[in-house]
């Protein structure tokens, strides 16, 4: 079974796993992370979250950046079996992954392929315009 964390400063994790719920349906394996807005520390926060899950179960938890205090503190469950981190999230990336089918791992490779296709997704649409535009011609 396949869990998700989306954590992030602030709001953004609850906005991602609403919108990912907008288009997806309800989600009840996705957990949504919103750190900082009671200036708290989130360390108690993420081992309440992560404890629930049973250690053979795949987890996937999703970051908003890398260089962030959020990313930094899932850094320890590196080392639990069955876990990937994934900083810089967008909405493809999310979708994709919570979508897969959870009856096997995801392998290191399809993660990294579906990454690969989610940042393709992020196109400056200024310069699809200038091609079409130019075409047109």
């Amino acid at each position: 079974m396949r869990h998700v964390i989306i954590a992030s400063h602030n709001m953004l994790a609850d906005g991602m796993k609403k919108t990912l719920e907008f288009i997806s349906g309800p989600q009840d394996r996705v957990k949504a992370l919103s750190a900082y807005i009671d200036n708290k520390p989130i360390e108690s926060e993420i081992s309440s979250i992560i404890d629930k899950i049973p250690a053979e179960d795949e987890l996937i938890i999703f970051t908003d950046m890398m260089a962030g205090s959020v990313n930094q503190k899932f850094f320890p469950y590196q080392q639990r079996p069955h876990t990937h981190i994934i900083s810089g999230m967008n909405l493809p990336i999310v979708l994709a992954i919570t979508l897969s089918p959870d009856k096997d791992y995801l392998t290191d490779d399809q993660i990294r392929h579906l990454i690969d296709e989610a940042r393709n997704q992020l196109v400056y649409v200024n310069d699809i315009k200038a091609e079409m535009s130019e075409e047109d011609e």
